[in-house]
């Protein structure tokens, strides 16, 4: 079953669940921030949401939680091999950066690294 078989009303509920999961037990797994993601997930699915389903709103949940904590981050579903997603939560704004410009503006362009041979 994929999200796109429930209502966003639903879906928004059960985001709002996992994120009051992970607010709540968020200090009972410091350090083990992986420990929390999964018991979130299963609590959802306690409530009937399907695995992937719970497993993807608690990814959400938790970019939700991060956001108010106002840390920047690696949105790390969002990205792939060839363009990374980073969020500033303080402005909403999610930028989408190839990973060929990366390599161009930092490392190419450092005549400190050497590039590699075949």
């Amino acid at each position: 079953m994929t999200t796109a078989n429930h209502p966003a009303d639903y879906l928004d509920t059960m985001q709002a669940a996992a994120l009051t999961y992970l607010r709540r037990h968020e200090c009972e797994y410091l350090g083990h921030s992986q420990a929390l993601l999964t018991c979130a997930a299963e609590h959802l699915q306690l409530m009937g949401v399907p695995q992937h389903t719970a497993e993807r709103l608690v990814a959400r949940a938790h970019d939700q939680l991060e956001a108010l904590k106002g840390h920047r981050f690696l949105d790390i579903d969002s990205s792939t091999g060839d363009v990374v997603v980073l969020v500033n939560p303080a402005t909403g704004l999610r930028y989408r950066i190839p990973v060929q410009e990366i390599f161009d503006a930092l490392i190419d362009e450092d005549p400190g690294t050497q590039r590699a041979t075949r």
